[in-house]
């Protein structure tokens, strides 16, 4: 009788940590860069854009690329470009590794590349390749909203 005593009370703490693990699953449809949210598919990032009448910032990267991961420790981390980017542009990132049909549509051949489309989701600019903080902070300062 005293096992279960202890049991029991371990068994609910077990029980109650598995369910606010599932509750406090982050969305799938999104993920996390430098503190930026971005969604990972195209279409609900539009009916977002359409809705807010905002441009979508559309970033090509892949897990393996040394000047991604350069551009996001050096531009995702600037006050200025977080700040600019979360209030004028709904946010994009896909992977040129998984999301082969993306890749081929958005035509990207390397990355980093940086792709601003006007909410409907016509292309109004392309960056290909690395730009560096300035370059990019200028480039979105022109295309806010």
């Amino acid at each position: 009788m005293k096992k279960w005593i202890f049991a029991i009370p371990a068994l609910l703490v077990l029980f109650s940590g598995c369910l606010d693990s599932q509750s406090a699953s982050p969305d799938p449809a999104k993920i996390t860069i430098k503190g930026l949210e971005f969604y990972t598919n195209l279409a609900p990032a539009l009916d977002a854009a359409g809705v807010q009448g905002k441009p979508v910032f559309v970033y090509a990267q892949s897990e393996f690329c040394g000047w991604c991961r350069k551009f996001e420790e050096e531009t995702f981390t600037n006050t200025s470009v977080i700040n600019i980017l979360n209030e004028n542009f709904i946010l994009v990132s896909i992977d040129v590794d998984r999301q082969k049909n993306e890749t081929r549509n958005f035509r990207v051949h390397g990355t980093p590349t940086e792709i601003f489309l006007d909410p409907k989701g016509t292309e109004i600019r392309r960056i290909p390749g690395y730009t560096d903080t300035e370059t990019f902070l200028n480039t979105i300062i022109e295309l806010k909203s």
